[in-house]
């Protein structure tokens, strides 16, 4: 009768629920198999601007959200030295938007991921993963660049010219779901190079192949003729220097047959390679054998911004007006020195570019964090530290010449889970007994539902805007229908005034003309591009105010001296367009 009368009162034993290892998995699983593959046509850009990077948001908030929930299952908080460490550098890097100079609503963007980054970092130390399951998380990836290599073959060999996927047959650098070459290239350097690190995890049984074995060998196969391709040499360069590293961890972890068979598929890969450049006469474009390139110019001048503000930096969210009016004072100083690069928003380099925004702290925040990934690798098994460099590699290379966190989730998500990764090879880890349990639970549940809501929205969104865009004739209703503008608040902006400018055009309407002035005029100060700028030297010609138009001309052409702004016509360069270096 015990039993009878506690069950279901506060005297009944608790029993403990069951942990959320395989929700947080499958949740990575749609990610890395599911929604980063996802194709929406759109305008380019970067951010949620791409849909796939929409659509992975969804599993990514639901991977956090089960890290806290977790927490609140156990009533325990896990962290070690590494997570303290992060969580100074998320402090640091999020400083400088409390400054005077600061644009916060430029950089939310930014810091959201910055901090979405962290939490799911707390949210992988949180589960204590058997090591299949912890394997199972590269696995996950590996997948995921799998799936992207055969959509590179397909792009490469048998897309036709007219397909579905806008895709440019003549230019034919398979980029993938990406819509970027080198993002595109680093993402499958990131995988031929945990192919071999996975391989050396593999133990062999009487000299028998797995078929986790063979697909893990079948990967260079696969992935080093697209990286050729692509003609990246940001993906060369990862690529052979994350297999030299690999090549020490093979010798010593794996078996003599699994190295010399690795080694064998990297031949072959580099063997079809050939064999596709003489059959069909295609070859690497010969300025992408070369080392030159724009960053030469672009990553000097924004250390150069740095060194001439380094306390304070030149604003968070305003490095494209900073760059574009300091650089302009330094040509007109010295003409010798090289002008910016027009509709530049990102130095190509991290360091740089937070350095050149923020000034010394977030510099030293990034290297702090770098130090500490570095030192936990320096305290993980002998043989194993060069491999763990490997790991990192392709992609910490691609944040020196590129942005691609801005460019693909899916980078962030794997930098974060390899660093957990290195993390929990030998960690401590420090348990601390969570208050407001409840609150947490609400924020966890609340989360994925927030953001699912604001990823459809924003999809949605950007297919109306796309629709706008490439309807002719120009149907207004699909921009009246947008609902949600604030990840294309520029490109929502754009179409919105551009069409207000040519109806005033149409219509001889001044009033039109002169809201468009407005608009445009209060736009330069903090998004300077050559195409808005034609448009108000158009727009102040039509009203009849030749003088006005002369000045703004002159401003133009000391922000963009290798521009032509001779031409009267309004320009309609679309804001993605307008932004490629």
């Amino acid at each position: 009768m015990t039993v009878l009368h506690l069950q279901g009162t506060k005297l009944a034993e608790q029993s403990m629920s069951k942990p959320l290892v395989k929700p947080f998995i499958v949740s990575l699983g749609f990610l890395f198999v599911l929604t980063m593959h996802y194709f929406q046509h759109n305008p380019g850009g970067s951010g949620l601007e791409l849909s796939f990077n929409t659509a992975s948001w969804i599993p990514f908030s639901i991977a956090i959200s089960l890290g806290l929930l977790e927490i609140c299952r156990q009533k325990v908080w896990r962290y070690s030295r590494v997570t303290i460490v992060l969580f100074a550098c998320c402090l640091l890097l999020t400083l400088p938007v409390f400054y005077p100079n600061a644009d916060a609503s430029a950089v939310a963007n930014r810091l959201i991921v910055l901090w979405a980054g962290f939490l799911f970092f707390i949210g992988l130390q949180q589960f204590t993963f058997t090591p299949k399951q912890r394997q199972r998380m590269l696995w996950l990836i590996l997948i995921g660049v799998l799936i992207q290599a055969a959509f590179g073959w397909y792009q490469f060999m048998w897309m036709e010219a007219d397909n579905a996927f806008g895709y440019n047959t003549l230019n034919n650098r398979p980029y993938g779901i990406f819509q970027q070459p080198n993002v595109m290239a680093s993402f499958l350097a990131t995988g031929l190079v945990l192919s071999a690190y996975l391989l050396a995890r593999i133990p062999m049984y009487r000299g028998k192949w797995s078929w986790l074995q063979l697909l893990l060998l079948l990967t260079p196969v696969i992935t080093i003729p697209i990286i050729m391709a692509l003609s990246s040499r940001t993906g060369w360069i990862g690529a052979i220097v994350g297999v030299g590293l690999m090549i020490p961890y093979l010798r010593r972890f794996a078996a003599k047959a699994q190295l010399r068979m690795w080694l064998l598929m990297i031949v072959m890969g580099l063997s079809v390679s050939w064999s596709i450049n003489s059959t069909t006469g295609w070859g690497p474009k010969t300025e992408r054998i070369t080392l030159e390139s724009a960053r030469s110019i672009h990553i000097p001048q924004a250390y150069k911004m740095f060194r001439t503000e380094p306390l304070m930096g030149y604003g968070y969210g305003k490095f494209e007006p900073a760059y574009i009016t300091q650089t302009a004072k330094w040509h007109q100083a010295d003409p010798n020195q090289p002008y910016g690069v027009p509709s530049l928003d990102h130095p190509h380099n991290e360091l740089v570019y937070w350095a050149a925004e923020g000034g010394i702290i977030p510099l030293i925040a990034l290297l702090l964090a770098a130090a500490a990934v570095l030192f936990k690798i320096s305290k993980a098994r002998e043989g194993t530290q060069l491999a763990l460099v490997g790991l990192f590699f392709p992609i910490v290379l691609h944040t020196q010449l590129e942005y691609p966190f801005y460019h693909s989730l899916a980078h962030w998500v794997i930098f974060i889970i390899l660093i957990y990764w290195v993390d929990n090879l030998t960690a401590k880890y420090n348990k601390h007994e969570m208050q407001y349990v409840m609150t947490i639970k609400s924020l966890a549940l609340i989360m994925p539902i927030v953001v699912s809501g604001f990823m459809l929205t924003t999809l949605y969104s950007g297919w109306l805007l796309t629709k706008f865009e490439t309807t002719r004739p120009v149907n207004i209703d699909y921009l009246m229908q947008v609902n949600n503008p604030w990840a294309w608040q520029n490109r929502f902006d754009w179409d919105l005034h551009l069409t207000q400018l040519q109806l005033g055009t149409a219509s001889n309407n001044p009033a039109l003309i002169e809201e468009y002035i407005q608009w445009a005029t209060k736009k330069a100060v903090n998004w300077p591009r050559p195409a808005l700028y034609h448009n108000l030297i158009s727009a102040y010609q039509l009203l009849g105010k030749p003088e006005r138009a002369s000045q703004i001309k002159q401003e133009a052409e000391y922000l963009f001296p290798g521009a032509n702004f001779a031409t009267s016509e309004a320009q309609s360069i679309l804001p993605s367009e307008a932004s490629k270096p």
